[in-house]
């Protein structure tokens, strides 16, 4: 298999930019010829200067965007994408690497529950509603991740003391204080540890996609528009290097079925978009994506369009919000609040975090099935809802 990739919506490890709110990674299928041809034929036939498709240019005319819908038209069954939530995702690695490493000895208990959810639903939450503490928390982490400097940890700590305010809207993060406050030492291990370009979506974007080709089970070459985070990162696609077993993750599943997190890869080649009309293509796909889900709240004809053709192209490791899993009226939600609340409750007693949690679970799981329990809005921040969320199924 011929695969190419391209992104749009980079902004490195700066996810909280207002200017690129959603990053998309781009691939597809194609043979070189063929994709030569369509390309040649856009350019001929829409007047494109400088040879070259760039989507970013085309998208500001109207001619330009009836040239990607014709290119949507014809490659649309070829393609994958991968879209993500900036915000969203920052946060999801906020309790990555904040939480897990608390965590980590029985992680699989807690991602099976999906724990991790309901934690970044709940943050993510706030955060959108202009929670000023959810704000400088993910402020003060992004800043730890992308400088490795300690002093952030300590000023997200000293949050805690300045919380007068004992409301339910700031219940939550004061107790998400002070499990940080608890467990900083085995906090500041975990992102020591880490290496340059974490925060940034390239990787686990474009891993994501190969690993939802590679179920085909064929050897694959991939061509990716020149990236520093994936050239910095080449050395995790060696690992991949002709290997012809696929292996799935038992957390991560899709419709209930496990997804892959193998694949056979030939090779990876960073090139110049200009040389591979296949690139040029993946461009069309990941801009036109970023465009279509940042456009989502308005009447953009275009971007419903767009979203018609790839939305069921869209690779279930996107990273988006899923309010369900903050809804207190289920009793999986209900269980995780309980969790969560029995993860601090064991911090500031000084109790083993971990020990015999799977007992607790077992026996709230129990409770909740015989015995309804009445929960307050105290289990997270007290906001509104946005009026529209993504629909990704």
């Amino acid at each position: 298999m011929i695969l190419y990739f391209d992104e749009s919506g980079f902004t490195g490890e700066n996810l909280l930019s207002d200017d690129q709110k959603t990053f998309a990674y781009g691939s597809i299928c194609i043979d070189p010829e063929r994709a030569e041809k369509l390309v040649s034929h856009i350019i001929e036939k829409y007047n494109i200067q400088n040879g070259e498709l760039k989507a970013v240019k085309l998208i500001r005319r109207e001619k330009g965007k009836q040239a990607i819908l014709e290119i949507l038209d014809e490659i649309a069954q070829d393609v994958k994408v991968s879209v993500s939530d900036k915000k969203y995702a920052l946060v999801a690695h906020f309790f990555e690497y904040i939480f897990e490493p608390v965590i980590a000895e029985k992680n699989s208990i807690f991602y099976g529950l999906e724990f991790h959810k309901y934690i970044s639903n709940v943050i993510y939450i706030s955060f959108i509603n202009n929670d000023d503490i959810a704000k400088q928390i993910l402020s003060l982490f992004e800043n730890l991740m992308r400088k490795k400097d300690f002093s952030h940890l300590d000023e997200i700590i000293a949050l805690l003391h300045g919380i007068q305010d004992k409301s339910e809207e700031l219940a939550f993060f004061e107790k998400v204080l002070s499990f940080i406050d608890a467990h900083k030492e085995i906090i500041y291990q975990e992102i020591q540890t880490l290496p340059p370009w974490t925060l940034d979506l390239s990787l686990t974007s474009l891993h994501s996609l190969l690993c939802e080709w590679g179920v085909a089970g064929k050897e694959m070459k991939a061509f990716c528009d020149s990236s520093k985070p994936i050239e910095a990162k080449q050395d995790f696609f060696s690992n991949f290097i002709g290997r012809e077993d696929i292996v799935y993750s038992q957390f991560s599943k899709n419709a209930g079925k496990p997804m892959p997190i193998t694949y056979n890869l030939k090779e990876i080649n960073l090139v110049d978009s200009k040389e591979h009309p296949g690139v040029q293509l993946a461009d069309i796909v990941a801009t036109a994506s970023t465009y279509s889900f940042q456009m989502f709240e308005t009447n953009d004809e275009f971007a419903e369009l767009i979203r018609e053709k790839l939305l069921p192209r869209l690779v279930y490791a996107s990273i988006f919000p899923d309010f369900d899993h903050i809804n207190l009226e289920k009793k999986e939600v209900q269980l995780n609040a309980l969790i969560f609340e029995e993860l601090i409750g064991r911090t500031k007693a000084g109790i083993p975090i971990l020990e015999n949690i799977e007992g607790y679970i077992v026996h709230m799981q129990t409770l909740l099935e015989t015995n309804p329990i009445n929960f307050s809005r105290s289990t997270f921040p007290k906001v509104e809802r946005p009026t529209a969320t993504y629909n990704t199924q």
